[in-house]
């Protein structure tokens, strides 16, 4: 699971702005962001980086259609349920 979460950083601690639903004592890993950076994230995308779509239609081949035909209707709603039963 990704999740954006703001925090503050004071005397060596970071403290969550919000409340986070994770189950005590989960490791996690963070990717630090200065809210005060002036400077644009990189990009790094290249000719040879396969758009969203491509990446989607690779996925989506490379199940067989029987398959599909056999995935809930309300998989996309309820993917939670289906993968954490």
């Amino acid at each position: 699971m990704i999740s954006n979460i703001r925090a503050r950083f004071s005397e060596g601690v970071l403290t969550p702005l919000e409340p986070l639903n994770l189950p005590e004592g989960e490791e996690v890993t963070l990717h630090i962001e200065n809210g005060h950076s002036q400077e644009p994230p990189s990009q790094t995308t290249t000719s040879d980086t396969p758009s969203l779509i491509e990446m989607f239609d690779k996925i989506r081949e490379s199940v067989p259609g029987e398959a599909q035909d056999d995935l809930p209707p309300d998989l996309s709603k309820n993917i939670d349920r289906y993968l954490f039963r």
